[in-house]
C-alpha cells in the first residue's frame, strides 16, 4: 500500500497538512485501534444470540457488561454524518439490546436454537436492520466525510481518526468488496489525483475538493455483482472425477493436457485453458521423474456475486466436503497449492506460487486413496445439498468444532504422537459440537445430551461385539488357512452377508483362533449376545447404567477443563470415547438431516430399524435373516 513517506515528495506547497494526514489515516501499517468498529459488535450480537450457549453465554452479567461497554466505546467514537444517517436504527438497536441485557434469568438462560421470546427477536432485528443501514452507500460516504472532517480538525491529539478508519475499512468489507485494494485506491486518487483504474502514475494538478469528490463517488460504488468461478489446485493424489451441485473435482494429471485445444473434450474445458494457457499456473509432470504441482482440481461455481472473499468462500465449500468425508471415512487431507479467480469468464486473481506439501507419512498412497474413496462416497450429496441450501450455521460451527477434535489424531498427524492436552480437548470441543447441534435442532442442550445417551448402549454392544471379532483375528497359531478365510470376509469391503450374521454364523471358528485366554469368556458372551436375545438384554442392562455413570462424569471433567477445576489425566481417558460417541452421533445425524432435508430434531431421536426390532424382543441374527429373505422374495426390488 502507498504510504504516507512514500508520497510526500509530490505534495505541492499549497496542499494542506490535514490532506497528508487523509492520506497516513488510510495506511494500517501503523497498528489498529482497539475500538471494535460497530459493524463487528452488530454482528458479534447477533452471533451470540444465535449460537452462544452454556453457563458463561447471556446469563453472566460480566459477558452483558462487557458487549455493552464496548458497544458505549463505538458508539462514542461515531463521526458526525454517521451518526446523524443511522440515528434511527442505532436507537431501535440500543432499546433491544438494552431490553435483553435487563431481562429476568429464565430468559437469558434459554439455549440457542430455542430463543423465540420477544427479547431476542427484537435485538435480532434490530441488529440486522443497523447493519444494513451501515451496508448502505450513502452510510459509507457518511464514514468517509467523517475521516476527511478528522484529517481537517487539527485540534485532535487523540488518534481519533482510526475508529472511523476501521469502521470504514469494515463497511468496505461488508459489501462484497476488497477493501485493502480501495483504500490503496483512495490514496492514489488523494495524493496524486488519478483515477484509482488509470495504470499511469497521473496527474497531480487536479483540484483538492475534486478529488476529495472523486474519493467519495468511488468509496460508494457498490462491488460488481457478475459470474465467478473459482479453481483449487490441491495436492493429495485423490484421484477421481464427480460433478454435483455447483462443485467438480477433475484429476489434473488428466485434464491439464487436455486442455490444449486439441485435447480431448470434457466439462469446463475452456475455463481451464484459460487458466492455464501461459504455462504457469496448475503444472502438472510430463516426466517420471518430475513432480506436479497439484494433483487434481476442484472447480467451485458461486454463481452471480461479488468476486471479494470469493477464495475463502470457494475453499469452506470444499473444506465442508473434506471435513465430512475424512470424518466419517478416514484418510488424508488434501493440500491447497494454488488457485485461480474467474470473473465473468476471465482470469482474474490468482496464486500460482505453490505452497509446501504439509507433513505426514511422504508418499501416502494409501491415504490418498481411503481419502478418494471418502470424496466419492459422500461428497455428491454433500455438493447437491450445498447447492441446494447454505450449511446452517448451527452445523458449520459444530463441523468446525469437530474438525478440530478430530486433526491430532488424523492420519495425516500420524508421524506426532497425541499429547495430553490433544486428548483433553476432546472433552470440551465435543461438548461444543452437541450444543451446536441441539441448536441447529432447536433443542436444549440437556435435551439433546439425554436423546444421545439413550443410543450409548446399543453402539457400545455393536462396537464391543466387533472388538471381540479383533481379538479372534490376532493373527498366529497353526490354523491359518481358516484365519485368512475369516479374515478376508470380516475385512472385505462387498461381504456376502451382514457382519453381524457373519458373528453368529462363524462364532464357533472365531472362538477357536482366540488365543487372548484371560478374553475368552468375555468375547464368549458377546457372540452369544447375537443370537440370543436374553444375553443381549443383559448386556444392555449394564450399558445404560453404564452410560449414565459417563455421563455424570464426563459433566464433571468438562467443567474441570473448562473452569480450571482439578482432575487427572486418567479420569479424562476414561471419558474419551463416551464424549467422542456423543459428538460424532450427534454431528452425523445432524448432518445427515441436513442432506436429506429432514427435521434435524426427528432425525437425533429416530432409532435404526434394527435397534427397534431389538428392543421388542427380537435378536440379531434373526433380525438380519429375516431382512434377507425379504430382499430375496419376488417383488423386494419395487415395494
Amino acid at each position: 500500500m502507498m504510504i504516507d513517506y512514500n508520497v510526500s515528495d509530490h505534495w505541492s506547497a499549497d496542499d494542506p497538512a490535514w490532506l497528508k494526514s487523509l492520506v497516513s489515516s488510510l495506511d494500517r501499517h501503523h497498528g489498529v485501534s482497539t475500538i471494535l468498529p460497530l459493524t463487528v459488535l452488530a454482528e458479534e450480537v447477533l452471533q451470540w444470540v444465535e449460537l452462544a450457549s452454556g453457563v458463561d453465554a447471556w446469563k453472566n452479567t460480566a459477558n452483558r457488561k462487557s458487549l455493552r461497554l464496548d458497544l458505549d466505546e463505538s458508539i462514542n467514537m461515531l463521526g458526525a454524518s454517521l451518526r446523524a444517517h443511522i440515528g434511527a436504527s442505532l436507537a431501535q438497536f440500543q432499546a433491544a439490546f438494552s431490553q435483553l441485557t435487563g431481562s429476568p434469568t429464565r430468559v437469558l438462560a434459554q439455549p440457542p436454537g430455542t430463543r423465540t421470546d420477544a427479547v431476542w427477536t427484537s435485538v435480532t432485528k434490530a441488529a440486522k436492520d443497523l447493519l444494513g443501514t451501515l451496508d448502505a452507500d450513502e452510510a459509507v460516504r457518511a464514514s468517509w466525510d467523517d475521516l476527511v472532517a478528522t484529517a481537517q480538525n487539527r485540534a485532535l491529539e487523540g488518534r481519533e481518526y482510526r475508529p472511523i478508519a476501521e469502521l470504514l475499512f469494515d463497511q468496505l468489507r461488508r459489501r462484497g468488496l476488497s477493501a485493502k485494494w480501495i483504500f490503496r485506491d483512495l490514496i492514489s486518487v488523494i495524493a496524486f489525483g488519478r483515477d484509482p483504474y488509470a495504470i499511469p502514475i497521473g496527474q497531480s494538478s487536479v483540484p483538492l475538493q475534486e478529488r476529495i469528490a472523486n474519493a467519495r463517488t468511488h468509496v460508494g460504488t457498490p462491488a460488481q455483482v457478475e459470474p465467478v468461478v473459482v479453481w483449487l489446485g490441491y495436492q493429495g493424489e485423490a484421484f477421481m472425477h464427480l460433478s454435483a451441485g455447483r462443485v467438480t473435482f477433475i484429476n489434473a494429471l488428466w485434464a491439464v493436457p487436455n486442455a490444449r485445444p486439441e485435447g480431448q473434450d470434457f466439462e469446463h474445458k475452456e475455463e481451464l485453458w484459460e487458466l492455464v494457457r501461459s504455462d504457469d499456473l496448475f503444472k502438472v509432470a510430463k516426466m517420471v521423474h518430475e513432480e506436479s504441482d497439484v494433483d487434481f482440481l476442484v472447480r467451485v461455481d458461486l454463481g452471480t456475486t461479488t468476486a471479494a472473499g470469493a477464495l475463502d468462500r470457494a475453499v469452506r465449500i470444499v473444506n465442508t466436503i473434506f471435513n465430512v468425508s475424512i470424518h466419517n471415512s478416514g484418510g488424508i487431507r488434501p493440500h491447497l497449492a494454488q488457485h485461480a479467480v474467474l470473473r465473468s469468464g476471465k482470469a482474474g486473481s490468482l496464486n500460482s506460487a505453490v505452497s509446501p506439501r504439509e507433513t505426514g507419512f511422504p508418499r501416502d498412497h494409501y491415504g490418498a486413496g481411503i481419502t478418494a474413496d471418502a470424496i466419492a462416497k459422500h461428497g455428491p450429496r454433500i455438493a447437491s445439498a450445498l447447492a441446494r441450501e447454505e450449511l446452517p450455521r448451527f452445523l458449520a460451527a459444530a463441523l468446525e468444532a469437530q474438525t478440530i477434535a478430530d486433526r491430532p489424531f488424523s492420519r495425516d498427524m500420524a508421524l506426532r504422537k497425541p499429547s495430553e492436552a490433544d486428548i483433553s480437548s476432546v472433552i470440551p470441543l465435543a461438548d461444543r459440537v452437541v450444543q451446536h447441534v441441539a441448536a441447529h435442532a432447536a433443542l436444549g442442550p440437556n435435551d439433546l445430551f439425554d436423546l444421545l445417551g439413550k443410543h450409548w448402549p446399543h453402539a457400545r454392544w455393536l462396537t464391543d461385539v466387533q472388538r471381540a471379532v479383533g481379538m479372534c483375528l490376532l493373527g498366529g497359531g497353526n490354523r491359518s488357512e481358516l484365519f485368512s478365510e475369516l479374515t478376508g470376509e470380516w475385512l472385505a469391503k462387498n461381504s456376502p452377508r451382514p457382519w453381524l450374521l457373519f458373528v453368529a454364523d462363524c462364532s464357533g471358528d472365531l472362538l477357536s483362533l482366540c488365543r487372548i485366554e484371560s478374553e475368552r469368556a468375555w468375547i464368549r458372551r458377546m457372540f452369544a449376545s447375537v443370537s440370543d436375545h436374553s444375553e443381549y438384554r443383559a448386556l444392555i442392562a449394564y450399558y445404560t447404567a453404564e452410560g449414565a455413570v459417563l455421563e455424570a462424569r464426563r459433566r464433571r471433567v468438562r467443567n474441570a477443563l473448562v473452569h480450571g477445576n482439578p482432575t487427572s489425566f486418567a479420569i479424562v481417558e476414561s471419558v474419551r470415547e463416551y464424549a467422542e460417541f456423543l459428538s460424532r452421533s450427534a454431528l452425523n445425524r445432524g448432518f445427515e438431516s441436513y442432506v436429506q432435508g429432514t427435521a434435524p430434531a426427528a432425525a437425533l431421536a429416530q432409532q435404526a430399524d434394527q435397534v427397534t426390532a431389538m428392543q421388542g424382543g427380537q435378536d440379531a441374527a434373526s433380525y438380519w435373516r429375516a431382512r434377507l429373505v425379504t430382499r430375496a422374495s419376488p417383488g423386494a426390488e419395487s415395494s
